[in-house]
């Protein structure tokens, strides 16, 4: 039965049916031509190469919900079956409206097929179920990140409306025209025999009015989906497919001799793709849920963040279309700036570009490399920043280091351990790149010198570059000097291009990252390795002994630019696992979602004068655990949880290690 036959006896069914679905396109295709025409107001980005790589992570990430089901099994499960229930009744909607022209229509192996009854009426109940939790969430646990709004409620609604018109349709018209076919739509022939008493007349009137309830909710719906949070819905499928493929530590390198202005200052200066990053968020607060800077007490909030440039985007859409943005392209034009007005500026730089936010994203939005932009622009247009990092600047730009440190005395530490000097050899099976740290900080020279003493008793051919070597330029990219990065890259390219090297190894993951990843974009092709590859890797050999004898309870933190920046949890773990006897005590937040000690994003040489330090929540994470030993695989860490032990005082009982110290310590003879 269909109501194409009729419309309560007064209008032909299609003549209604046709004109809702008429004007439902209408109004859904001007808001998205609308929204469309807003995003394509930001500056150009490529983001059209390796079609099957991206068509790949929309099948894993999209159809497959990964992220989701991953990061938070619960909640993402139950989104997930309601993204495979729509999917599944896609397909029963096709079927829907096109009875709804004539009762003939059929799609093709699926129409009256048993699998396809079956998946239907098992989703039908599933996204039933899967609502209930969502409410259940919403309403009484309230997890902190979810924000509680009508519109969510609302959403919720109109969904189980959806599903119980559809199964009410399917009910009553198995009660009415029962066929053969019928014993595999279980919910809908449990429904037809609960109505199974009702009249005919009764029957046909529950189905016309669920089927034309069930009609005006789904046409409603797609038409208020683009003005809604939920415009995810349709978009977020294309922002994974148009994410980066680029490696997770490379950042964009802007051309600064050709540019006409420096960093994002405006919202147009953004790239297309990070406006239409804004039209995807899900408001679902995973992005903020570990944000080291947000748990702190700091006023980052990468959710609000995004939403925050998502209704500047909106409300100055009008003005960018008719042509207002043309004098906006300096930065200058806005009617409320952005950066300093609807962002402001302590948000920038609370951000210890951990990566967090954009890993846990179920969508793919790119926060960190948003908040470095704005940053360059604070720094290379306004020269708004905070104070003390004119010291840091200078340093990087007069020393070669952050330190206030003479550069010719870079390779001090090295003194009376033998260790060649690339100037002098020219040649070597590895180049130990030191670092900063490792140059200049008396905590971190004792973990070069393990280091070394390691690489000698492996026999292992390398070399440093001593007084040649200066500071990767990490620090200031991630703190928004890009100019100043750029030239510490490029000379520091120059300066390894004429040595002759199999492999760079470093202790740093900042610089390894850097110059793993972001090298390559100033022709500085080189392959890098950590120190804990390395170890991992001459342990496995023989060609390094160690004895299992250590007994002290061990906890190891991963580094951001070693963990998420570069999927390195395991090597450090096995060195570890080389010299103690028992098992390593895992954190709460370990490996992808391990918990950023405070130090990156440049925020190791800035003062946290707002809410509690970063590195004194991760020593109580770590307290949790009862550790001896707080081992890492990077300077930065190291020196922030020496800091933060000092200060929760309990130095007394929790030793801070580098692996490459607590491997030395048992080096056999």
């Amino acid at each position: 039965m269909s109501p194409s036959h009729e419309w309560y006896g007064i209008i032909p069914g299609w003549l209604p049916f046709y004109a809702l679905i008429l004007v439902a396109l209408v109004l859904f295709g001007l808001r998205v031509t609308y929204l469309v025409r807003v995003m394509l107001t930001g500056t150009p980005a490529a983001r059209w190469d390796d079609v099957p790589a991206r068509l790949r992570a929309v099948l894993v990430f999209v159809l497959g919900q990964l992220r989701l089901i991953r990061g938070d099994f619960w909640p993402g499960l139950m989104h997930a079956t309601i993204f495979w229930g729509f999917m599944v009744l896609t397909a029963g909607t096709i079927e829907f409206f096109g009875k709804g022209v004539t009762e003939a229509f059929a799609l093709p192996f699926l129409s009256d097929t048993p699998g396809f009854l079956i998946l239907q009426d098992f989703f039908s109940v599933a996204v039933i179920v899967a609502l209930g939790y969502m409410a259940f969430r919403r309403l009484v646990t309230r997890p902190k990140r979810l924000t509680l709004s009508p519109e969510g409620l609302l959403i919720l609604g109109l969904i189980f409306g959806l599903m119980v018109t559809d199964l009410l349709a399917d009910g009553a018209q198995l009660a009415l025209t029962p066929a053969a076919t019928d014993r595999w739509a279980f919910a809908g022939k449990a429904i037809a025999g609960a109505l199974g008493g009702l009249p005919g007349s009764a029957l046909q009137g529950i189905f016309h009015v669920s089927w034309w309830i069930h009609a005006v909710i789904l046409l409603g719906f797609l038409v208020w989906l683009p003005y809604s949070k939920h415009l995810h819905v349709m978009a977020a499928p294309f922002n994974v497919f148009f994410a980066p493929l680029t490696p997770k530590g490379r950042f964009t390198t802007p051309d600064l001799e050709h540019a006409e202005s420096f960093g994002v200052g405006a919202i147009t200066e953004f790239t297309w793709k990070d406006l239409f990053d804004l039209y995807n968020c899900t408001e679902c607060g995973r992005c903020t849920s570990l944000c080291p800077a947000n748990i702190s007490g700091k006023q980052l909030d990468p959710k609000m963040l995004i939403l925050n440039l998502r209704e500047h985007l909106l409300e100055s859409g009008p003005r960018l279309l008719a042509g207002a943005a043309a004098k906006e392209g300096s930065g200058h034009a806005e009617a409320a700036p952005m950066v300093g007005g609807v962002i402001a500026d302590n948000v920038l730089w609370a951000c210890t570009a951990c990566r967090w936010c954009v890993d846990a994203c179920p969508v793919f939005i790119e926060h960190v490399p948003k908040i470095v932009d704005m940053r360059r622009w604070l720094v290379l247009t306004e020269s708004r920043f905070p104070a003390e990092l004119g010291p840091t600047f200078r340093n990087l730009e007069n020393n070669g280091s952050p330190f206030q440190v003479d550069w010719q005395t870079r390779a001090d530490w090295a003194k009376e351990l033998g260790v060649k000097v690339m100037r002098d050899v020219r040649e070597a099976e590895y180049l130990y790149w030191v670092g900063c740290y490792g140059s200049f900080d008396e905590r971190n020279k004792k973990v070069a010198r393990a280091f070394v003493r390691l690489l000698q008793a492996a026999g292992v051919d390398f070399a440093i570059l001593g007084n040649e070597e200066k500071c990767s330029g990490e620090p200031a990219r991630r703190l928004g000097h890009e100019y100043l990065f750029q030239t510490l890259a490029q000379g520091n390219v120059k300066t390894l291009k004429q040595y002759t090297f199999q492999k760079i190894v470093t202790a740093c993951p900042h610089c390894f990252n850097t110059l793993r990843n972001e090298y390559p974009d100033f022709d500085g092709h080189f392959q890098v390795i950590h120190h804990s590859e390395l170890l991992d890797e001459l342990i496995a050999s023989g060609r390094l002994t160690v004895s299992r004898e250590r007994s002290e309870r061990i906890t190891y933190h991963d580094a951001c630019n070693l963990g998420r920046y570069n999927d390195i949890y395991d090597e450090p773990r096995r060195v570890l696992g080389s010299v103690a006897r028992t098992e390593l005590l895992e954190m709460t937040l370990s490996r992808s979602k391990g918990f950023c000690c405070g130090g990156g994003g440049g925020r190791a040489w800035m003062e946290e004068t707002e809410g509690r330090r970063v590195n004194q929540v991760r020593v109580e994470q770590a307290m949790e655990v009862n550790p001896d030993i707080l081992a890492s695989a990077c300077p930065f860490c190291l020196t922030m949880f020496e800091d933060g032990v000092k200060a929760k005082e309990v130095g007394d009982r929790i030793k801070t290690r580098d692996i490459a110290e607590l491997l030395v310590e048992s080096l056999k003879p």
